[in-house]
C-alpha cells in the first residue's frame, strides 16, 4: 500500500473547506498511485471540523478510515507543541475529534501543549504518533529528549524540507535521528494543494485499514520513495497556494476549482 503520511485538505489554516479543492487532491492521489493519506489538518484550522463533517455525511467510514473514491483517508491532526515542533496524531474518527476538543485550550502559542503531555494523550487514544519535519528551521523537535522522541512511532521525511535543503542532507539527518531511537522513517508531501501530492510516498507491504495496521506494518518494513518531480511539484504548489491565499480574496467553500 502506498501512503502519503502528511496531507492537508485545506488550502491554509485560515481558509474555508472547499469540496472541489479537496476532491482535486483525491484525484491527484489516484493519478500518483497513492492509496492512502494521513489527513492531518493543523489543529488550529478554522475549518478543522468542517472537513470531517463533510466526510461523515458523504463517504463510508470502515474500520478506521474513510473511503473517498477509492482512497483511504485516515483521520489525523498536526499539533504544535510547546517550545517548538509539530506532531501528527492519527487515529479513529471519534478519537481525533475528542483530542481536538481537548486541545482547544492549547490553541495560542503561549499555551501550546507540552510534548510529553501530547504523547500521553496520543497513547491514551492509541494513536499513530509521527514526528513531523523534525529538522525544519525554526522548530526544535529534533532537540527534544531522546526518551520522549523514542515514544513516537516514526519520523517524517518531508517533501518541503527536501525541496529547500536537498534530499541527501534531509535524509541523512532524519534517518540518523530514527536510528538513535530505533524508529522507522515515513514520507509526507506536506501538501496543501493537489499539485504537491505524489512528491513522496511510503510503500508498505500490506493493505492497511486503520492506524493500528499502519503502526504494525511500519515496524516491520516500509520504503520511502522520492519522486524525481519533487522540486517541480513543491514549487508549483507553493505558487498556487500563495496566489490563492494572497490574491484570490474571495476564495471560500463555493469557489470553483479544477487543475
Amino acid at each position: 500500500m502506498n501512503i502519503d503520511f502528511h496531507v492537508h485538505g485545506l488550502l491554509s489554516k485560515k481558509k474555508d473547506f472547499n469540496e472541489k479543492f479537496f476532491l482535486e487532491e483525491i484525484n491527484s492521489a489516484k493519478s500518483n498511485n497513492i492509496e492512502g493519506i494521513i489527513l492531518c489538518e493543523h489543529f488550529q484550522a478554522i475549518a478543522f471540523n468542517d472537513i470531517y463533517k463533510y466526510l461523515e455525511v458523504n463517504y463510508p467510514y470502515k474500520n478506521g478510515r474513510y473511503l473517498v473514491n477509492g482512497i483511504s483517508i485516515f483521520p489525523a491532526m498536526e499539533v504544535s507543541i510547546k517550545d517548538g515542533g509539530h506532531i501528527i496524531l492519527s487515529g479513529g474518527m471519534d478519537d481525533i475529534i475528542d483530542i481536538h476538543e481537548i486541545l482547544m485550550n492549547n490553541i495560542e502559542k503561549e499555551n501550546f501543549i507540552e510534548f510529553e503531555d501530547l504523547l500521553n494523550l496520543g497513547d491514551r487514544y492509541n494513536c499513530l504518533k509521527i514526528g513531523a519535519h523534525p529538522f525544519r528551521k525554526g522548530q526544535k523537535l529534533s532537540k527534544k529528549p531522546y526518551e520522549l522522541l523514542g515514544r513516537l512511532d516514526c519520523f517524517e521525511l518531508n517533501a518541503k524540507d527536501i525541496y529547500k535543503k536537498g534530499e541527501i542532507e534531509v535524509k541523512e539527518k532524519v534517518i540518523s535521528l530514527g536510528e538513535k531511537v530505533d524508529k522507522p522513517i515515513v514520507g509526507g508531501s506536506d501538501s496543501h494543494t493537489a499539485l504537491q501530492i505524489g512528491a513522496i510516498k511510503t510503500k508498505i507491504d500490506r493493505q492497511c485499514c486503520n492506524v493500528i495496521d499502519i503502526k504494525e506494518s511500519i515496524k516491520i518494513n516500509c520504503d520511502v520513495e522520492v519522486s524525481p518531480s519533487l522540486e517541480f511539484k513543491v514549487f508549483t504548489s507553493k505558487i498556487l497556494k500563495r496566489y490563492l491565499s494572497a490574491t484570490a480574496k474571495n476564495y471560500n467553500r463555493e469557489t470553483s476549482f479544477k487543475i
